[in-house]
């Protein structure tokens, strides 16, 4: 499976080499009428790896004779709803010395591919790319390429992780991977209930496994079956908190996370869930459970800040949201972009500021939006109205104009700039 040179330098994470062009790369896929996404995600990628091995779970179209032009070794198996026994088949056919997984509504970068390539000698064993998910632009890091060995394969029926020794070590990279399949509203929703008769059915959700209870609820929350989604994410909140939790005095006490991005997500959710239910009681107390159990992330400041402007507490929003921007508003675990999440921060920040009359404040907050987000119109009126109190005609003239650029029908910028 490995090449004399790999072996011999083991499993210690150092630098190590097959030959002249260093660890062989092949692609592993799997696929179910696909011929509409292929030429997407396998053809700008023919030629460019040493082996591409195609999974067919029953096409019915012609996926898998396109992927066989382009290249590809197409092997077929029955599909069981399982996604990890589907990934797995397929890597028992690879013979490079790493693999990067992709799914057919996936595409690299022939520029990403070949930065992961130089990185393949560096002493890592899994390699790291963010996944953005399109239109919305939700980005999380997924490990997405890892060295051929029966220790690293997938589990779980859906939403499959890959599985390998602890030890080996893992090189986060710049490589983006898109993903497309969930575009589509109405192909979404049908992959979301797919998804949750796979999650229901699977026997370690039953059994109260944190992550699978986690992607239940999250699933039925994506869905909208809120009642259902509360009990699961619960469930979730439950069985990700391995330590002792929180003191009689609320303060954060040798707390221990199964996964310390999927449990905050799972506590947001639910917050969330509670919020769609009309109990923004319980919304709130699920946010400052987070906040206590992890009092520097971000994330967790982020929305409860959100959630106490939507009630008007606008000092102690100004308070949460500032730490929210000081600490960062992302985590790419669950997916949670900084400058999306940040935008929204400063934007509510600046507006809680000018409702109690801290006017320089509420600027301050309006430029990091506009740093986060510089391609949104509504900072840019926020602050031309601010400098026209000020008697500030000629630069309020300049941001009106560039509001109207990114929004040429924004109509309170076009009445502000007519009023001048």
């Amino acid at each position: 499976m490995f090449s004399d040179d790999f072996m011999q330098d083991g499993w210690a994470g150092q630098r190590f080499k097959t030959g002249p062009s260093g660890p062989t790369l092949g692609l592993a896929m799997i696929m179910k009428n696909e011929a509409n996404n292929l030429p997407y995600s396998l053809g700008p990628l023919a030629g460019l790896l040493d082996e591409m091995v195609v999974v067919d779970t029953g096409s019915t179209d012609a996926s898998a004779e396109m992927a066989a032009a382009y290249g590809a070794k197409v092997v077929h198996t029955h599909w069981n709803d399982d996604f990890s026994q589907a990934r797995n088949f397929g890597l028992d056919f690879m013979t490079t010395d790493f693999i990067l997984w992709l799914d057919a509504d996936n595409s690299l970068t022939v520029t990403d591919l070949a930065m992961i390539r130089d990185r393949l000698g560096s002493g890592g064993l899994i390699f790291t790319a963010t996944e953005v998910v399109v239109p919305q632009g939700d980005r999380l890091w997924q490990k997405r390429v890892f060295a051929n060995s029966p220790e690293a394969r997938f589990q779980g029926r859906i939403h499959e992780q890959l599985t390998h020794p602890p030890e080996w070590p893992v090189v986060h990279t710049p490589a983006e991977i898109r993903h497309w399949g969930y575009a589509d509203g109405k192909q979404a929703r049908e992959k979301g209930h797919r998804n949750l008769q796979l999650l229901i059915s699977d026997p370690q959700t039953a059994a109260g496994d944190f992550y699978h209870l986690y992607q239940t609820g999250r699933t039925l929350f994506n869905l909208r079956y809120f009642k259902e989604a509360k009990d699961y994410l619960n469930g979730a909140a439950e069985a990700g908190l391995l330590g002792t939790g929180l003191s009689e005095a609320g303060q954060a006490e040798n707390v221990l996370l199964e996964s310390p991005s999927l449990w905050s997500h799972s506590l947001i959710l639910l917050s969330q869930t509670h919020q769609r239910l009309g109990d923004y009681a319980l919304a709130e107390e699920c946010l400052r459970y987070l906040c206590r159990a992890r009092p520097g992330y971000g994330p967790g400041r982020a929305y409860l800040g959100r959630l106490l402007a939507e009630s008007g507490r606008n000092e102690e929003c100004v308070s949460q949201l500032t730490k929210a921007l000081a600490l960062g508003c992302g985590d790419p675990g669950w997916g949670a972009d900084h400058r999306k999440l940040g935008f929204v921060s400063a934007s509510l920040l600046a507006k809680a500021n000018a409702t109690l009359g801290r006017h320089r404040e509420a600027r301050k907050a309006w430029e990091e939006a506009v740093r986060l987000n510089p391609e949104h119109p509504e900072p840019y009126v926020a602050l031309a109205e601010s400098l026209i109190t000020e008697g500030d005609t000629p630069k309020a003239r300049l941001l009106l104009a560039e509001a109207i650029r990114l929004s040429p029908t924004h109509r309170r910028a076009l009445n502000m700039e007519a009023s001048l």
